[in-house]
């Protein structure tokens, strides 16, 4: 893949050509008419060159930017006026090049998530509404995949900003939304803040499709239980370990991985000298990551637990 480096080599190195046969060009005739044409096309092509190299500088900038607020804690909300998404001030500037169709259509769409983040995060006179019902109304209208990945960030954001989410909140949320993924993101949270009781609550309800008939549906609940980074999950995990499926035994190594810690290393010992090599190499592997962690790990999410399985909103390209 060219990096923006390369990319900008390229366009400096074509403008420097287009340069040089334009000097070349003067130098062999004044007067030809013809040749006064190519020489202004060229000269056209340097400036849409040097023109489309700034726009990709801007878009470079707009991207580290993008990147730099991306998945980190924050303890205090924003007290600055974001720009509005449909603010034309804020639009990207068309230089009229072939790629602008399609930059146009995608940096709205990112300015739109960061807003929404913003919007939810911050505290103002003009929105009397609580973060939770923000973040209802949000999903009520678009409740689709980017819509649950940017309250997932937000209440991550507002991890340890009480203030603002304060835990009841974080609860009634819990209890007025049914996506897996932000359910679990809420209650990752709450243990975070030392209330581990909708950890458990998820827990108990994933564990619930262990018994299934179906290794694909156990499966699924072993990579759900996998995403909680929570001890209690890997108690939850242990018969799988024992399942009659390949299949559904190696997912349980790898939830149990997930999720366990010193005090689970004997589950993991029990498939070491297992008769099938993949399930005995990643009983290896379990214990060796098992054996650095102490009894107490995983009992209280931390936050990089949390943002590990955090569902990702998609970068603009």
């Amino acid at each position: 893949m060219r990096t923006p480096t390369d990319f900008k080599k390229h366009l400096l190195a074509s403008a420097a050509l287009g340069a040089a046969l334009t000097y070349g060009v003067l130098t062999l005739s004044d007067d030809n008419s013809h040749q006064r044409e190519q020489i202004t096309a060229l000269e056209n092509r340097i400036l849409d060159l040097e023109l489309l190299l700034a726009q990709k500088d801007e878009d470079l900038a707009d991207a580290r930017l993008f990147s730099a607020d991306g998945f980190g804690l924050s303890g205090s909300s924003t007290t600055t006026t974001p720009v509005a998404a449909n603010d034309p001030a804020a639009a990207p500037v068309s230089h009229g090049h072939p790629e602008d169709s399609d930059r146009d259509a995608i940096t709205p769409a990112a300015a739109d998530s960061q807003q929404l983040l913003k919007d939810l995060v911050t505290l103002s006179d003009r929105d009397s509404r609580s973060f939770s019902e923000k973040a209802n109304d949000l999903l009520a209208g678009n409740a689709n995949a980017d819509s649950i990945a940017i309250v997932s960030k937000s209440v991550i954001d507002l991890a340890e900003n009480t203030e603002i989410l304060p835990d009841y909140e974080l609860q009634s949320l819990y209890q007025s939304q049914s996506n897996p993924d932000l359910q679990r993101v809420i209650a990752q949270v709450m243990s975070a803040r030392g209330d581990n009781s909708l950890l458990e609550k998820q827990i108990a309800k994933t564990q619930t499709r262990l018994s299934s008939d179906n290794p694909a549906v156990r499966q699924q609940a072993l990579v759900e239980l996998g995403k909680t980074r929570f001890a209690s999950a890997a108690n939850a995990i242990a018969p799988l370990l024992q399942d009659g499926d390949t299949n559904v035994k190696l997912d349980a190594l790898l939830a149990l991985r997930a999720t366990g810690n010193q005090n689970h290393v004997r589950l993991a010992e029990a498939l070491v000298n297992h008769p099938d090599p993949a399930v005995s190499w990643l009983a290896k592997d379990v214990v060796a990551s098992l054996q650095n962690l102490s009894e107490r790990a995983r009992t209280q999410l931390a936050s990089t637990d949390i943002v590990a399985e955090l569902p990702v909103i998609p970068a603009p390209l």
